[in-house]
């Protein structure tokens, strides 16, 4: 893939404002680091399920992403699936069994009972809890929450055998609050949510990525194009990484040292022009 050719002209390393997952980049706010804690302390304790909502957008994959890598420093048994929109149950229980090196069989019962025990032999170490994060969980159907839920019921007297971490918008909550989820929703040991950013979390998200990309270099933002991309991406990250880098590009273009309101209001309006797109406006900060 090659770099972006504003790369050179603000002394840059890499791009600041990709929108790939990468935990190095991902901005932590004080609703980010408490949907983090939180998790923490349920897969610690061994309480079993931990949910994360959030709108499109908002970091729940680089969230997801940053747990599974920190779980695995820590030298737990940590498997991190996106997309589980699989067909049955049992393509997603043959899924899971592979990533935890269980070899699967043709059979559902078979490999059920292999990764139960698989579950018992290793699971009951608490300094290292076997871990299964989800991501995109609100593509999960109710035959496949009910697979997670049968195996949320192995445990010992002490804790939870398996570790369980959906990260899902919101459509998953209203999954989970109608009578098909209600079984999988009282597992729930620990729920948080992510929103978009403030104002001022908008202008520290530049500053902290900006920082990262160029090696501690002030970015070239002015206050007025902050408090405008908070506007036009309604505080979503997302929204947020896309309009400043497209800004940025603009910038470059136009051979200009500073990214002012309205490269932010171009970049803005291009995006709402060429994809249809109309940004949300921010309402908090």
């Amino acid at each position: 893939m090659a770099d972006a050719p504003y790369l050179k002209y603000f002394g840059l390393k890499e791009e600041p404002f990709s929108t790939v997952a990468n935990p190095r980049f991902f901005f932590l706010t004080p609703t980010h680091s408490t949907a983090l804690e939180k998790t923490r302390y349920t897969v610690q304790a061994g309480k079993g399920l931990a949910i994360v909502y959030g709108q499109t957008g908002t970091g729940k994959s680089s969230l997801a992403r940053l747990l599974h890598g920190d779980f695995l420093e820590k030298g737990f048994r940590s498997v991190l699936l996106v997309n589980p929109n699989f067909p049955t149950p049992f393509a997603l229980l043959r899924k899971i069994a592979v990533e935890f090196q269980v070899s699967p069989t043709y059979s559902y019962g078979e490999t059920l009972e292999r990764l139960k025990s698989f579950l018992f032999e290793h699971g009951r170490n608490p300094e290292a809890p076997i871990v299964l994060i989800v991501d995109e969980a609100q593509a999960l159907r109710y035959p496949l929450l009910e697979l997670l839920r049968q195996m949320m019921n192995y445990e010992t007297n002490e804790m939870k055998l398996l570790q369980l971490v959906l990260f899902g918008e919101d459509t998953l909550r209203g999954k989970l609050a109608h009578a098909l989820g209600a079984s999988f929703r009282s597992r729930v040991a620990m729920a948080s949510a992510l929103y978009p950013l403030t104002t001022d979390e908008v202008a520290e998200m530049v500053a902290f990525r900006w920082y990262v990309a160029s090696g501690a270099k002030k970015h070239p933002f002015t206050e007025e194009a902050l408090v405008t991309l908070f506007q036009t991406s309604g505080g979503v990250p997302r929204e947020v990484a896309t309009i400043a880098d497209n800004a940025l590009l603009s910038a470059f273009l136009d051979k200009k040292q500073t990214v002012d309101r309205d490269a932010i209001e171009k970049a803005a309006r291009d995006r709402q022009l060429h994809l249809g797109h109309v940004p949300k406006k921010g309402n908090h900060g």
